[in-house]
């Protein structure tokens, strides 16, 4: 007598998910949901600034140079760019903003905050589970945008004079760490005319590349910005009072210089009217 096929044995996973989406109504269904959606089920919980930092792996350096006076024209464009350097960044994005002087050991964070929000639902167990407060997010938001801008008004009510212009090493200080992960961008308001302890304005505007390349191997200043977008603004124009546009061959030399050290360091640089261009 022939034999009824039984067909395969049934899936214990789908026997269980068929048991999470239709045994349980209400609340008991709701902690079901929660379970078979794994660790992330539980939702994200803003309870402070720092959370928001978690919900991602991105980070933005932004470096101010302070060694020269801001005229209108470089408070504009200054406050354009940050501007649109944060008009970029998504939820829990990381931003640090710092200053270059005349000295590394000078430089000074004024802010490094993640940008807050509450996080896109990844399922119906996240839209009934999820924890985090729009409310409270918003008025993070509020105090995020205050700090950024009231770092950048100290910034450009408070003139420094300085004679000089630690950029190479500044920028080492920030990026230098091998323990700490690259930033994903790296943005820099300055001439990018240097003139520091290391490297005078003298050689740095008359040595060949080769020679810059190393005295920055003899001091261990090279860069170290694997993966990372380089953003310059505020290039073009020289330290004298007139504020002088940089002559096309100096112009030339200086930006392959900027272009080999960052490339060597891992990274690429793109020189921009203003962040966002």
């Amino acid at each position: 007598m022939p034999t009824r096929s039984t067909g395969p044995a049934p899936d214990p996973m789908m026997m269980f998910m068929r048991r999470c989406r239709f045994a349980l109504p209400g609340l008991a269904l709701t902690l079901v949901l929660a379970a078979c959606s794994g660790p992330s089920g539980g939702g994200f919980v803003n309870r402070t600034a720092e959370d928001y930092c978690t919900l991602s792996d991105r980070s933005t350096l932004f470096l101010i140079d302070r060694t020269t006076t801001f005229d209108a024209g470089d408070q504009t464009l200054l406050m354009e760019s940050l501007g649109g350097v944060v008009d970029g960044l998504e939820t829990g994005d990381r931003i640090i903003i710092a200053t270059i002087s005349d000295h590394y050991s000078k430089t000074r964070r004024l802010v490094n905050a993640c940008k807050p929000g509450c996080p896109e639902p990844g399922g119906l167990a996240d839209e009934i589970m999820g924890s985090c407060s729009t409310m409270k997010a918003k008025q993070d938001q509020q105090q995020f945008m205050a700090s950024l801008a009231g770092s950048l008004r100290e910034v450009i009510n408070t003139a420094e004079d300085a004679s000089g212009s630690d950029i190479i090493r500044t920028i080492g200080h920030w990026t230098g760490s091998p323990s700490a992960d690259p930033y994903t961008d790296i943005v820099i308001y300055s001439d990018m005319l240097e003139n520091s302890e290391m490297i005078a304005w003298s050689k740095f505007s008359s040595l060949p590349e080769d020679e810059l390349m190393s005295i920055l191997a003899e001091h261990g200043a090279q860069a170290r910005t694997p993966g990372t977008d380089i953003r310059v603004i505020g290039y073009g124009r020289l330290h004298d009072k007139a504020r002088s546009v940089l002559p096309a061959a100096l112009d030339a030399k200086l930006r392959g210089f900027w272009g080999r050290y960052f490339l060597e360091g891992g990274g690429q640089v793109e020189f921009s009217a203003r962040a966002g261009d």
